[in-house]
């Protein structure tokens, strides 16, 4: 089977129309996948919210191997093994796991960088994303919330924080990867929605805590 006829494929699988529309909705899909969004986080608070820029990508890469790391190689290893029925882990019930697989790293993650006395802007944006991930766990019992979206708003409102262009340049990137979400069926208008509107109010509410706005 060619790559189209894959495509075709897929598309029909979901309910989605086949066409340019629903290839240009997955490769957006694609590049704004929740790990590139997680370490334009990470390069965004090493860069405009740390005092040297040395010190910030440094602190930077050690949030990477504590917080993206392992949850990557935890999904491909599952993947591989066939607990998941597509790369986008469309069977709601098949992502539990990997909320609590990332639920625990996060905690330990965020153990590890209090101990190392990280700075605080790096310890608030691992609290945010456990905090984040915990409630988007409680709602996926019920009902699929897009991981996509709430990653997407996590970054730009982290970006609106620090660097405002950067987070209006993220926001309109957040419109058109939420209109993909839907081209390609993964995901209701709704659950984009709830996706960009939980991870909004968990940034901004545990960045106030910590005393970061």
């Amino acid at each position: 089977m060619t790559h189209e006829q894959n495509m075709i494929a897929d598309a029909l699988s979901r309910g989605a129309i086949p066409g340019r529309g629903y290839r240009l909705a997955r490769l957006i899909s694609q590049i704004l996948h929740p790990i590139p969004l997680a370490l334009i986080s990470l390069i965004t608070i090493g860069t405009f919210g740390i005092e040297t820029l040395r010190e910030g990508f440094l602190w930077a890469l050690v949030t990477a191997c504590l917080q993206i790391i392992p949850p990557m190689i935890f999904f491909v290893v599952r993947l591989r093994q066939g607990a998941y029925t597509d790369d986008d882990v469309s069977d709601r019930t098949q992502r539990n796991e990997l909320y609590f697989f990332g639920i625990i790293n996060l905690l330990v993650g965020l153990l590890l960088l209090n101990l190392f006395d990280a700075p605080l802007p790096f310890r608030a944006l691992v609290a945010a994303a456990a905090l984040v991930s915990a409630i988007a766990w409680a709602i996926n019992l019920t009902w699929k919330i897009s991981v996509h979206a709430a990653s997407m708003g996590s970054t730009a409102t982290i970006a609106a924080i620090y660097y405002e262009p950067l987070g209006l340049m993220l926001w309109i990137c957040a419109i058109i990867l939420g209109w993909a979400r839907v081209r390609t069926r993964n995901h209701t208008p709704m659950q984009v929605i709830a996706g960009l509107a939980l991870a909004t109010v968990g940034v901004l509410v545990t960045f106030m805590a910590f005393g970061l706005r």
